[in-house]
């Protein structure tokens, strides 16, 4: 039979412990110099002084604020080989839309040239629409990037303007979803003949001028 008696097993006992170790806490702040005096007879009526003197505090930051977005460390260069990669531009095209010449948007592919800021900022919106469509799994970018789906206007058409927005990219990339939902529902995908794109277009988006 075990007579061992554990010293938690009754409630007077845990209170006598809390008790105790407030007594413990209190004496101590006597001794490093609170400003007061707490009576170990007491230790019920200085109990909240004690606890409201010294808050225990936990600040969690939750992890979407701690990777909040990251500053965008990429040179120019490096947008544009992102814009290339995924969206696939002809150089002519580039060229119009940043209102340069073609051996412009070269000496910056080459990082021989830093673009003007107002030149440099429309690369960076550029390059977050490619980096919207890459992460999407969107195939079809290029033919999305200058499908006129804004009053008669595309992308491209947008840019030199300043009204490219990512809300904008977000519209395209929800449609292209919206119609590779169809076609897998049509049940061309699973058909033995070549895989092909031409039955997409724009006229199912709001606004096309096709």
């Amino acid at each position: 039979m075990n007579t061992f008696a554990n010293p938690w097993s009754s409630p007077q006992s845990m209170g006598a412990a809390a008790t105790a170790a407030f007594a413990v806490f209190g004496s101590a702040l006597t001794l490093i110099g609170t400003g007061s005096v707490y009576k170990l007879n007491r230790t019920e009526d200085w109990r909240m002084l004690v606890q409201a003197r010294v808050p225990f505090i936990v600040d969690v930051v939750p992890q979407s604020e701690s990777s909040a977005q990251r500053p965008d460390a990429r040179t120019a260069a490096q947008h544009l080989s992102n814009i290339r990669q995924v969206l696939n531009p002809a150089i002519s095209d580039l060229a119009i839309a940043f209102g340069v010449s073609r051996q412009a948007i070269y000496k910056w592919l080459g990082d021989d040239v830093t673009p003007e800021p107002d030149k440099r900022e429309r690369i960076i919106q550029l390059s977050r629409v490619a980096d919207a469509f890459r992460d999407a799994g969107v195939s079809r970018a290029s033919a999305l990037l200058k499908m006129k789906a804004f009053d008669g206007r595309s992308l491209l058409d947008l840019l030199p303007e300043g009204k490219l927005r990512q809300e904008d990219a977000q519209t395209l990339i929800a449609e292209a979803k919206a119609m590779e939902a169809v076609y897998a529902r049509s049940g061309l995908s699973a058909s033995r003949a070549k895989p092909t794109t031409d039955w997409q277009a724009s006229v199912s988006i709001p606004g096309s001028a096709e």
